[in-house]
């Protein structure tokens, strides 16, 4: 749709391989706000994420370009602008935490049981350990969410949301159940779980259960779906590690993540593991990731 839009307003535009700052999924132009007319085509638009970026003056975001771009009223922008995001579901980039929303955690947190210490345990973690690194409890067997471990979700140190893993085995159980959105302060999917711990480096994975083997400096996404709001908070950190699960449809998904991030200031990379996922992988295999980016992150 918005390569629609550039040809209904005769806006000059180049694809991939037809100019050297074309990348897979983007679409590119002259920037608005640093290059008009110029024929450098340094803003690039990534089809999958929606998302706009200059090569020479940063993110900016997509209202703003239409809004230097085209002719029209704020009201008629905002049009065009829900028509190119008619088959994406609406998202901010930035998101700050709303004075009126609060915090509502499920009930019957409380420290980890025997159950919960076990399952822990059996995939190779330390109960206490993540309990003082990551802030972890545990819910028993009252509740809707009986029998899962309680996983904070942090903002510049203030707990705006969470997620729980179910414990159980039976193969019809939800693994992951998070915050709606009547239940957090800013939405868990527009966040990277870890970011608060993270330096310079991250090591960009799926879930909490690998950030925690990797350790300071892991970050996750919730999942393979990545969010604009996301990817702006990855832009931040001048080395970004890709290291989702090794199944086809993940690598897929990481390769397009890379070529979203390839337009921003710093070195992203992707990188797959012997193990399924990180949080299955060996503890030689996590010190050699460790050591190879995270040494001087």
């Amino acid at each position: 749709m918005f390569q629609e839009i550039l040809e209904q307003y005769q806006i000059a535009y180049r694809l991939e391989g037809q100019h050297h700052h074309c990348r897979p999924g983007w679409i590119q132009i002259d920037c608005p706000f640093c290059g008009r007319n110029s024929e450098r085509f340094h803003m690039g638009y990534s089809v999958h994420y929606g998302i706009t970026n200059c090569w020479k003056c940063g993110p900016h975001s997509l209202f703003s370009v239409l809004k230097e771009l085209l002719p029209e009223p704020p009201g008629k922008l905002k049009r065009i602008l829900q028509q190119i995001r008619k088959d994406k579901e609406p998202e901010h980039i930035t998101e700050k935490a709303v004075k009126n929303r609060r915090l509502v955690l499920p009930f019957g947190i409380g420290d980890l049981l025997k159950p919960h210490r076990e399952y822990l345990r059996k995939r190779g973690f330390i109960p206490k350990e993540l309990q003082r690194l990551w802030g972890i409890q545990g819910i028993g067997q009252e509740g809707k969410l009986s029998w899962r471990i309680f996983i904070p979700i942090s903002e510049e140190g203030q707990t705006v949301s969470w997620t729980t893993r179910s414990i159980s085995s039976k193969p019809n159980i939800i693994r992951y159940i998070s915050a709606s959105k009547e239940q957090e302060i800013i939405s868990h999917k527009n966040l990277l779980y870890g970011q608060d711990k993270a330096q310079n480096t991250i090591i960009i994975c799926e879930g909490p259960f690998d950030v925690w083997r990797i350790g300071y400096g892991a970050v996750c996404t919730f999942g393979i779906r990545v969010r604009p709001a996301q990817i702006f908070r990855m832009s931040k950190h001048p080395t970004r590690i890709i290291c989702f699960d090794s199944e086809p449809a993940a690598q897929q998904e990481a390769r397009k993540l890379a070529d979203a991030l390839g337009v921003f200031p710093g070195d992203t990379y992707v990188c797959t593991l012997d193990a399924k996922d990180p949080a299955g992988a060996s503890e030689k295999e996590i010190r050699k990731l460790r050591r190879r980016f995270l040494e001087n992150g």
